[in-house]
């Protein structure tokens, strides 16, 4: 029940901070960014589909909450685990350039993405009762 709580609560905040990030860098028109984690998104669209997939968190995040649509926050949370395993760890394009710190909220965060993807699928287990 915790790693369920925990997907919930790990797809909505990193949602909010990933459409955060998309719509500061859209309204402020800065050109100078990389995101080459993002496989098949470059310029502009990157923004405006890191805008559309964070906010696709917080809804699914609060649909699931509210025992709406659930495979939204499986499917999401499977999305974010692929594109951090494959951008910070695969991705010829990415290199650790700041050193042993990054590298460590690297391996948080994907391992965070990691426990949220296995507590999405607590959600279709069934209940044991006593």
């Amino acid at each position: 029940m915790i790693l369920r709580y925990w997907s919930y609560l790990y797809t909505g905040l990193f949602g909010l901070f990933v459409a955060g990030i998309a719509a500061v860098l859209l309204i402020s028109g800065s050109a100078n960014f990389r995101l080459s984690q993002l496989p098949f998104w470059q310029g502009k669209s990157a923004l405006y589909g890191m805008l559309s997939i964070g906010l696709l968190g917080v809804i699914g995040a609060l649909l699931g909450l509210l025992k709406g649509i659930r495979p939204i926050v499986l499917v999401w949370t499977l999305a974010v685990l692929a594109l951090l395993i494959y951008g910070y760890f695969i991705s010829p394009k990415y290199y650790f350039g700041l050193g042993l710190s990054e590298a460590k909220s690297i391996a948080c965060l994907t391992l965070g993405a990691l426990l949220a993807f296995i507590g999405a699928l607590m959600q279709y287990r069934d209940p044991k009762r006593a």
